[in-house]
């Protein structure tokens, strides 16, 4: 059962060629999947265990009493079990070899098919894991209203990665942010994206009193999304709307609110959209630590990297039978919820 090696696909040549399309090599060129998610190393486990470390650490003034208040660290652990992923295929032995069957070509262009496959893979989970809004290490769904900031500690307050509904003034919460055309402006949609950031900059640490120090590092759109997305990240001078009782709102020169944004070009992520289950207005916020984070706001682990097999009549008896020919793509792997704080969803109602 010999693994087939890019040199042996390369060899896997006819002299009848077959026009192909090559969509999936097209679509890695635009993977953006590990923009969100962290690529964990495996345990070389069956499953993976992640401890979440509360960052519960905090100096504080001991008065004229000297009275040191000593604190316990802190976690929350969260698992999951990796999952196996597998594609074919099956060409009979006349196809395979005779010259004008073909047989070799298929192969060949399967096997580009299933490498390009396996990039996308990492990407194609993590959109399904996004849109499923499972639970993550504090067992709320990941897009929650209400995430503990020290789930040992519920005066320590809570915070929000989901923006939807109407603002809450006395927690700063801003409710729904719409961005799209024609419902909002794009001054209102700027003057929206830094609400957002307001709201996510009064995020805590663990310990109650310390910013978190969180900064946008992406946005994330439909393709619905994509031209007023442009539109922000790369505004420099856009109209402005009148005051209450005004009678002209003029311009405004927002280059310089659009750079310490942090928002380079959005990513298109047609898989979020309203054709894969998702919404056409709903955009992320894609945030990052000034510190460095191990797990992310999702973690992709492979337990075995994807490998392409081959499996004919000289290594099986079955197949020899038949007169058949086998390829398999088979890998596992796993992805897991990780930090909420790091990817906000935004609605627009």
């Amino acid at each position: 059962m010999p693994t087939i090696t890019p040199s042996f696909l390369f060899d896997l040549e006819s002299n009848m060629r077959v026009i192909t399309a090559r969509e999936y090599e097209r679509l890695t060129q635009k993977l953006w999947w590990n923009r969100v998610c962290r690529l964990g190393p495996p345990s070389g486990a069956k499953r993976e265990r992640v401890s979440w470390l509360l960052d519960t650490a905090r100096i504080q003034k001991t008065n004229k009493g000297g009275n040191v208040e000593f604190e316990d660290i802190v976690a929350q652990t969260t698992e999951v079990e990796h999952e196996n992923a597998a594609g074919g295929l099956k060409i009979k032995k006349e196809q395979f070899e005779d010259v004008d069957g073909n047989g070799i070509d298929y192969a060949s262009h399967w096997s580009r098919q299933m490498g390009a496959y396996a990039a996308y893979w990492p990407q194609k989970v993590l959109a399904k894991q996004i849109l499923a809004n499972g639970p993550t290490y504090d067992t709320l769904s990941f897009f929650h209203g209400a995430h503990p900031v020290n789930p040992f500690q519920p005066n320590a307050g809570t915070f929000a990665n989901v923006f939807t509904g109407a603002p809450v003034p006395a927690t700063g919460y801003p409710g729904a942010l719409p961005i799209h055309s024609p419902t909002v402006t794009v001054d209102e949609a700027v003057a929206n994206i830094a609400k957002a950031i307001a709201y996510v900059s009064s995020i805590k640490m663990p310990n109650g009193e310390d910013p978190r120090f969180l900064r946008l590092a992406e946005i994330i759109v439909p393709p619905a999304l994509v031209a007023r997305a442009q539109q922000i990240t790369n505004a420099k001078y856009i109209a402005q709307l009148a005051a209450t009782g005004g009678t002209g709102g003029g311009g405004a020169d927002v280059e310089a609110v659009i750079r310490n944004f942090g928002l380079g070009q959005p990513i298109e992520a047609p898989e979020l959209g309203s054709a894969f289950g998702g919404s056409d207005t709903t955009y992320y916020l894609a945030m990052e630590e000034i510190t460095s984070n191990e797990l992310g706001a999702f973690s992709y682990i492979m337990r075995e990297p994807f490998s392409v097999l081959y499996y004919g009549p000289s290594t099986d008896a079955q197949l020899a039978r038949i007169r058949e020919y086998q390829w398999l793509t088979e890998g596992r792997n796993s992805i897991m919820n990780g930090h909420p704080y790091l990817l906000f969803k935004v609605q627009a109602t």
